[in-house]
Protein backbone atom coordinates (compact mmCIF):
# COMPACT_ATOMS: atom_id res chain seq x y z
CA UNK A 1 0.00 0.00 0.00
CA UNK A 2 1.17 3.63 -0.30
CA UNK A 3 3.02 4.60 2.30
CA UNK A 4 1.26 6.97 4.81
CA UNK A 5 2.88 9.74 4.18
CA UNK A 6 2.05 9.65 0.32
CA UNK A 7 -1.52 8.95 0.75
CA UNK A 8 -1.37 12.35 3.01
CA UNK A 9 0.12 14.29 0.33
CA UNK A 10 -2.19 13.17 -2.37
CA UNK A 11 -5.24 13.63 -0.06
CA UNK A 12 -4.15 17.34 0.57
CA UNK A 13 -3.32 18.11 -2.82
CA UNK A 14 -6.87 17.24 -3.36
CA UNK A 15 -8.75 19.27 -1.05
CA UNK A 16 -7.10 22.30 -2.92
CA UNK A 17 -10.27 24.84 -4.00
CA UNK A 18 -11.03 22.89 -7.62
CA UNK A 19 -9.44 26.14 -9.53
CA UNK A 20 -5.75 25.26 -8.33
CA UNK A 21 -5.95 21.45 -8.43
CA UNK A 22 -4.01 20.85 -11.93
CA UNK A 23 -5.91 18.05 -13.11
CA UNK A 24 -2.94 16.43 -15.19
CA UNK A 25 -0.47 16.26 -11.93
CA UNK A 26 -2.77 14.89 -9.60
CA UNK A 27 -3.16 12.02 -12.92
CA UNK A 28 0.59 11.05 -12.32
CA UNK A 29 0.03 11.37 -8.84
CA UNK A 30 -2.48 8.43 -9.51
CA UNK A 31 0.21 6.55 -11.76
CA UNK A 32 2.87 6.55 -9.11
CA UNK A 33 0.81 4.41 -6.76
CA UNK A 34 1.26 2.52 -9.83
CA UNK A 35 5.05 3.48 -10.85
CA UNK A 36 6.50 4.26 -7.34
CA UNK A 37 9.83 5.94 -8.93
CA UNK A 38 7.65 8.05 -11.59
CA UNK A 39 9.24 11.50 -12.20
CA UNK A 40 5.64 13.58 -12.18
CA UNK A 41 7.99 16.73 -13.40
CA UNK A 42 9.28 14.86 -16.69
CA UNK A 43 5.72 13.44 -18.30
CA UNK A 44 4.38 17.59 -17.24
CA UNK A 45 6.92 19.01 -19.48
CA UNK A 46 6.25 16.43 -21.90
CA UNK A 47 2.28 17.67 -21.72
CA UNK A 48 3.89 21.40 -21.76
CA UNK A 49 5.50 21.05 -24.83
CA UNK A 50 3.06 19.34 -26.81
CA UNK A 51 1.06 22.48 -25.40
CA UNK A 52 3.50 24.71 -26.99
CA UNK A 53 3.83 22.70 -30.38
CA UNK A 54 -0.17 23.20 -30.69
CA UNK A 55 0.75 27.10 -30.00
CA UNK A 56 3.22 27.78 -32.29
CA UNK A 57 0.96 26.63 -35.31
CA UNK A 58 -1.55 28.67 -33.99
CA UNK A 59 -2.62 32.03 -35.65
CA UNK A 60 -2.39 35.63 -34.04
CA UNK A 61 -5.56 35.86 -31.10
CA UNK A 62 -7.06 32.67 -32.03
CA UNK A 63 -10.37 31.71 -30.94
CA UNK A 64 -11.76 28.89 -28.76
CA UNK A 65 -12.92 27.09 -32.27
CA UNK A 66 -9.21 27.57 -33.81
CA UNK A 67 -7.74 26.29 -30.54
CA UNK A 68 -9.68 22.88 -30.22
CA UNK A 69 -9.67 21.83 -33.79
CA UNK A 70 -5.71 22.40 -33.30
CA UNK A 71 -5.46 20.29 -30.62
CA UNK A 72 -7.64 17.58 -31.95
CA UNK A 73 -5.59 17.75 -34.92
CA UNK A 74 -2.31 17.75 -33.30
CA UNK A 75 -3.34 15.36 -30.43
CA UNK A 76 -5.24 12.24 -32.70
CA UNK A 77 -3.99 12.93 -36.62
CA UNK A 78 -0.44 13.75 -36.20
CA UNK A 79 0.61 12.43 -32.74
CA UNK A 80 -1.72 9.31 -32.85
CA UNK A 81 -3.14 9.41 -29.68
CA UNK A 82 -6.56 7.24 -30.09
CA UNK A 83 -8.98 5.50 -27.74
CA UNK A 84 -7.44 1.67 -27.06
CA UNK A 85 -10.72 -0.34 -28.00
CA UNK A 86 -8.54 -3.41 -28.67
CA UNK A 87 -8.09 -3.69 -25.13
CA UNK A 88 -9.93 -1.33 -23.25
CA UNK A 89 -9.52 -2.65 -19.68
CA UNK A 90 -6.12 -2.71 -19.72
CA UNK A 91 -4.92 -0.66 -16.65
CA UNK A 92 -2.84 0.91 -18.22
CA UNK A 93 -5.26 2.86 -20.19
CA UNK A 94 -5.97 5.15 -17.14
CA UNK A 95 -2.27 5.52 -16.29
CA UNK A 96 -1.44 8.98 -17.92
CA UNK A 97 2.31 8.89 -17.84
CA UNK A 98 0.87 5.45 -19.60
CA UNK A 99 -1.31 6.91 -21.95
CA UNK A 100 1.50 9.74 -23.06
CA UNK A 101 3.99 6.81 -23.56
CA UNK A 102 1.48 4.53 -25.46
CA UNK A 103 -0.61 6.80 -27.30
CA UNK A 104 -3.34 4.90 -25.84
CA UNK A 105 -6.27 5.61 -23.38
CA UNK A 106 -9.86 5.22 -22.24
CA UNK A 107 -12.29 8.05 -22.45
CA UNK A 108 -11.49 9.57 -18.82
CA UNK A 109 -7.40 9.63 -19.51
CA UNK A 110 -7.59 11.16 -22.55
CA UNK A 111 -10.32 13.80 -21.64
CA UNK A 112 -7.67 14.31 -18.75
CA UNK A 113 -5.44 15.05 -21.27
CA UNK A 114 -7.24 17.40 -23.42
CA UNK A 115 -8.40 19.10 -20.66
CA UNK A 116 -5.18 20.07 -19.38
CA UNK A 117 -3.72 21.10 -23.49
CA UNK A 118 -6.65 22.97 -23.64
CA UNK A 119 -5.67 24.82 -20.09
CA UNK A 120 -2.58 25.48 -21.23
CA UNK A 121 -4.14 27.04 -24.35
CA UNK A 122 -6.78 29.48 -22.59
CA UNK A 123 -9.53 27.50 -23.24
CA UNK A 124 -11.64 26.04 -19.94
CA UNK A 125 -12.65 22.98 -20.18
CA UNK A 126 -14.84 20.88 -17.90
CA UNK A 127 -15.33 17.34 -17.49
CA UNK A 128 -18.56 15.54 -17.29
CA UNK A 129 -19.22 11.71 -16.19
CA UNK A 130 -21.73 11.27 -18.70
CA UNK A 131 -23.36 7.80 -18.22
CA UNK A 132 -20.78 5.44 -19.20
CA UNK A 133 -18.13 7.44 -20.95
CA UNK A 134 -16.47 10.75 -20.11
CA UNK A 135 -16.89 13.63 -21.92
CA UNK A 136 -15.86 17.27 -21.92
CA UNK A 137 -17.86 20.92 -22.24
CA UNK A 138 -16.96 24.02 -22.76
CA UNK A 139 -18.92 26.76 -21.45
CA UNK A 140 -20.94 29.03 -23.92
CA UNK A 141 -23.14 31.78 -23.87
CA UNK A 142 -26.55 29.96 -24.55
CA UNK A 143 -25.32 26.73 -23.60
CA UNK A 144 -22.26 24.37 -23.95
CA UNK A 145 -20.27 22.29 -26.79
CA UNK A 146 -19.52 19.06 -25.70
CA UNK A 147 -16.59 16.75 -27.25
CA UNK A 148 -15.72 13.30 -26.90
CA UNK A 149 -12.04 12.53 -27.15
CA UNK A 150 -11.82 9.25 -27.27
CA UNK A 151 -13.30 9.62 -30.54
CA UNK A 152 -10.89 12.24 -31.62
CA UNK A 153 -12.47 15.34 -29.92
CA UNK A 154 -15.24 15.14 -32.22
CA UNK A 155 -18.46 17.39 -31.00
CA UNK A 156 -21.88 15.84 -30.05
CA UNK A 157 -25.15 17.43 -30.81
CA UNK A 158 -28.25 16.68 -28.49
CA UNK A 159 -29.45 13.58 -31.15
CA UNK A 160 -25.71 12.25 -30.55
CA UNK A 161 -26.53 12.56 -26.67
CA UNK A 162 -29.71 11.50 -26.71
CA UNK A 163 -28.61 8.46 -28.77
CA UNK A 164 -26.00 7.71 -26.04
CA UNK A 165 -28.46 7.79 -23.15
CA UNK A 166 -30.94 5.66 -24.95
CA UNK A 167 -28.28 3.01 -25.57
CA UNK A 168 -27.00 3.40 -21.92
CA UNK A 169 -30.41 3.45 -20.36
CA UNK A 170 -32.76 1.32 -23.13
CA UNK A 171 -34.76 4.06 -23.29
CA UNK A 172 -35.55 7.49 -24.42
CA UNK A 173 -35.64 10.28 -21.50
CA UNK A 174 -37.20 13.79 -21.55
CA UNK A 175 -34.51 16.72 -22.35
CA UNK A 176 -34.44 18.31 -19.85
CA UNK A 177 -33.75 15.39 -17.78
CA UNK A 178 -30.68 14.41 -19.83
CA UNK A 179 -29.32 17.41 -19.56
CA UNK A 180 -28.79 16.97 -15.96
CA UNK A 181 -26.68 14.79 -17.23
CA UNK A 182 -24.16 16.97 -18.65
CA UNK A 183 -23.00 18.45 -14.93
CA UNK A 184 -19.79 19.87 -14.63
CA UNK A 185 -17.57 17.28 -12.79
CA UNK A 186 -14.82 18.74 -10.27
CA UNK A 187 -11.17 17.74 -10.64
CA UNK A 188 -10.99 15.59 -7.34
CA UNK A 189 -14.41 13.52 -8.91
CA UNK A 190 -12.79 13.11 -12.30
CA UNK A 191 -9.27 12.04 -10.56
CA UNK A 192 -11.83 9.74 -8.35
CA UNK A 193 -13.40 8.09 -11.16
CA UNK A 194 -9.67 7.37 -12.58
CA UNK A 195 -9.57 5.79 -9.08
CA UNK A 196 -12.60 3.90 -9.13
CA UNK A 197 -12.19 2.52 -12.45
CA UNK A 198 -8.60 0.70 -11.19
CA UNK A 199 -9.55 -0.43 -8.37
CA UNK A 200 -12.60 -2.22 -10.30
CA UNK A 201 -10.39 -3.26 -12.66
CA UNK A 202 -7.75 -4.96 -9.90
CA UNK A 203 -10.71 -6.73 -8.16
CA UNK A 204 -12.05 -8.21 -10.92
CA UNK A 205 -8.82 -9.80 -11.98
CA UNK A 206 -7.79 -11.07 -8.32
CA UNK A 207 -5.03 -8.40 -8.01
CA UNK A 208 -5.95 -7.60 -4.47
CA UNK A 209 -2.65 -6.08 -3.24
CA UNK A 210 -2.85 -3.39 -5.78
CA UNK A 211 -6.96 -3.20 -5.38
CA UNK A 212 -6.14 -2.24 -2.07
CA UNK A 213 -4.10 0.14 -2.78
CA UNK A 214 -6.35 1.95 -4.85
CA UNK A 215 -9.52 0.99 -2.30
CA UNK A 216 -7.42 2.88 1.16
CA UNK A 217 -6.80 5.57 -0.87
CA UNK A 218 -10.31 6.38 -2.36
CA UNK A 219 -11.80 6.08 1.33
CA UNK A 220 -10.36 9.62 2.33
CA UNK A 221 -11.38 11.25 -1.00
CA UNK A 222 -14.57 9.27 -2.52
CA UNK A 223 -17.93 11.33 -1.35
CA UNK A 224 -19.32 8.00 -1.24
CA UNK A 225 -17.79 6.72 1.55
CA UNK A 226 -19.61 3.87 1.66
CA UNK A 227 -19.02 2.47 -1.32
CA UNK A 228 -15.42 3.24 -0.83
CA UNK A 229 -15.32 1.50 2.58
CA UNK A 230 -17.57 -1.80 0.99
CA UNK A 231 -14.65 -2.58 -1.53
CA UNK A 232 -12.16 -1.93 1.00
CA UNK A 233 -13.75 -4.66 3.18
CA UNK A 234 -14.26 -7.16 0.80
CA UNK A 235 -10.52 -6.62 -0.51
CA UNK A 236 -9.23 -7.22 2.92
CA UNK A 237 -11.21 -10.11 3.11
CA UNK A 238 -9.76 -11.69 0.40
CA UNK A 239 -6.33 -10.83 1.73
CA UNK A 240 -7.25 -12.43 4.80
CA UNK A 241 -6.39 -9.37 7.13
CA UNK A 242 -9.01 -10.89 9.54
CA UNK A 243 -9.22 -7.29 11.42
CA UNK A 244 -9.34 -4.65 9.19
CA UNK A 245 -11.97 -6.46 7.14
CA UNK A 246 -13.61 -6.80 10.04
CA UNK A 247 -13.65 -3.10 11.02
CA UNK A 248 -14.42 -1.91 7.72
CA UNK A 249 -17.47 -4.15 7.37
CA UNK A 250 -18.86 -2.61 10.49
CA UNK A 251 -18.06 0.92 9.28
CA UNK A 252 -19.60 0.01 6.07
CA UNK A 253 -22.92 -1.12 8.14
CA UNK A 254 -22.52 2.06 10.45
CA UNK A 255 -22.86 4.12 6.85
CA UNK A 256 -25.81 2.21 4.91
CA UNK A 257 -27.72 -0.29 7.75
CA UNK A 258 -30.10 -0.01 5.06
CA UNK A 259 -28.63 -1.79 2.24
CA UNK A 260 -29.60 -4.80 0.33
CA UNK A 261 -26.67 -7.14 1.58
CA UNK A 262 -26.44 -5.82 5.17
CA UNK A 263 -28.15 -9.47 6.11
CA UNK A 264 -24.90 -11.14 4.50
CA UNK A 265 -22.44 -8.79 5.49
CA UNK A 266 -23.59 -9.26 9.70
CA UNK A 267 -23.71 -12.42 8.79
CA UNK A 268 -19.80 -12.31 7.59
CA UNK A 269 -19.24 -9.87 10.65
CA UNK A 270 -20.21 -12.55 13.12
CA UNK A 271 -18.20 -15.01 11.18
CA UNK A 272 -14.79 -12.87 11.19
CA UNK A 273 -15.68 -11.58 15.05
CA UNK A 274 -15.69 -15.54 15.70
CA UNK A 275 -12.60 -15.89 13.23
CA UNK A 276 -10.30 -13.09 14.59
CA UNK A 277 -10.72 -14.04 18.51
CA UNK A 278 -9.08 -17.03 17.15
CA UNK A 279 -6.24 -15.54 15.32
CA UNK A 280 -5.12 -13.17 18.58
Amino acid sequence: MLDTKAKNQFEKFLEQPDNQINLAQAALMVARLEYPDLDINTYMQRIHALANEIRNSLPDHPNAAEILSRINQVLFIEEGFEGNSSNYYDPRNSFLNDVLDRKLGIPVSLSILYMELASELGVPLDGVSFPGHFLVKLEIDDGAIVLDPYFGGISLTEEDLEERIQEYYGEKIKRHHYQGLLATSSKKEIIVRVMRNLRNLYMEDKQWEKALTMADTMVGLDTDKADAVKARALIYDRLECCQPALRDYKEWLRLDPANQESQDIRKRVSELSETCRHVS
